[in-house]
């Protein structure tokens, strides 16, 4: 047992990386450990792969009202996300990623989506040294939302800066005032409306004109309903920007890797995989329990808080064999980074992957790719995120 338990919910315990020694001590306890958070809140840790997938596939159990935060969990109505909604109130919502991820649409996303990969890689490449987290990780994500959703090229520069503000939320340069952040949520959420009514009378071939013309169960969505799944997939960028970071990151931190997919660039899929287990771009999230029940021997009551934390059941050693290794040509790889199954896994994720392995291709492509400084990661437990990492081309 270690002498002094690190503080999980603390802004720093994720500075040095993922405490995996802690983490595994966890996995190997008796029950349940319990902690709080530094608002008075106490949360259960499920730290095993089963427990994890388990808890996130029963949402009568395991609710994810009202927030699946454990930090700043008060939460105002016009904020709401839809992963703060169980069903059946979820399950209506849950349908637009139907109507907006269709296969269809998804495949007619591969060409623009390379495109702003290229474009984006072209612009930080021309620069010789750039800083990959903010040159490139950033930009990829929210052009390749502005594309999908249809936010005309005049406003992409406010929605930008919007997503600059709001990555790496705990850590000092991005949390300083937690009212102003609220303040800026809101001002994001009036924009989205206000595209909303736009499209109405102004459409385009985007996600939104696509929602408000398509019923779901026989009714129109409402404004409020697609603003409300707009803004989830907004939200979206800071776990893909954390997971296209850490994918450059972990290449080049594994040179070995790296040749192997610039001997053989087929298994790029495979990292892909590998990298969204490696990095666990969202280290967990919370759940509340509706009624008496156990997890792993542990007597829970109706009212107590879980964190899920998948930055530690992306490592069981019971399901990964070596999981301290990263390998991008471990099959089978069960990594639950986009959840650990059922309702609330993660809608975006197809994007998400299909950005992570442009951007390997990109890295594949360019044999000059160096480290020029130390990574310096962002003071968060939410997500597991670099916000600095130098680099350049010789």
């Amino acid at each position: 047992m270690t002498t002094t338990e690190p503080d999980l919910m603390d802004p720093t315990a994720f500075v040095n990386g993922i405490p995996h020694d802690y983490f595994r001590e966890l996995r190997h306890r008796d029950g349940l450990h319990r902690a709080g958070n530094h608002e008075g809140d106490e949360f259960w840790y499920v730290v095993r792969h089963a427990d994890v997938v388990a808890a996130s596939r029963d949402t009568t159990l395991f609710s994810s009202y009202p927030t699946t935060m454990t930090r700043f969990r008060e939460v105002t109505a016009r904020l709401r996300d839809i992963s703060f909604i169980d069903p059946p109130d979820h399950t209506r919502l849950r349908r637009l990623a139907l109507k907006a991820f269709t296969p269809t649409r998804i495949a007619a996303l591969e060409e623009p989506v390379g495109k702003v990969v290229e474009q984006v890689w072209a612009n930080a490449r021309a620069l010789g040294e750039f800083d990959l987290a903010t040159e490139v990780s950033l930009e990829v994500p929210v052009r390749a939302l502005a594309e999908l959703i249809g936010i005309p090229d005049a406003d992409r520069p406010t929605v930008f800066d919007w997503a600059k503000r709001t990555v790496n939320r705990s850590h000092p340069d991005y949390d300083r005032d937690t009212e102003q952040t609220a303040e800026m949520f809101l001002e994001m959420l009036d924009y989205v409306v206000d595209l909303v009514e736009r499209r109405r009378t102004e459409p385009d071939d985007g996600m939104i004109t696509v929602l408000l013309s398509t019923p779901v169960r026989g009714q129109l969505l409402s404004t409020g309903e697609i603003a409300q799944f707009t803004m989830t997939m907004l939200g979206g960028s800071e776990s893909t920007y954390s997971a296209l970071t850490g994918a450059v990151s972990a290449l080049l931190h594994h040179p070995d890797q790296l040749r192997l997919l610039r001997a053989d660039p087929s298994l790029i899929p495979t990292a892909v995989n590998e990298v969204l287990r490696w990095v666990t771009p969202v280290t967990h999230f919370a759940r509340t329990v509706t009624a008496d029940t156990e997890i792993a021997g542990q007597p829970i009551k109706a009212g107590d808080l879980i964190a899920m934390w998948f930055s530690s059941a992306n490592f069981d050693e019971t399901v990964f064999t070596d999981p301290l290794r990263f390998d991008v040509t471990r099959n089978p790889n069960p990594q639950i980074t986009f959840g650990g199954g059922g309702p609330h896994v993660c809608i975006g994720r197809l994007l998400a992957m299909m950005e992570l392995r442009h951007l390997i291709q990109a890295v594949v492509d360019e044999p000059g790719l160096g480290l020029a400084g130390p990574a310096v990661l962002a003071h968060t437990n939410f997500t597991n995120s670099i916000r600095s990492l130098p680099v350049s081309l010789h």
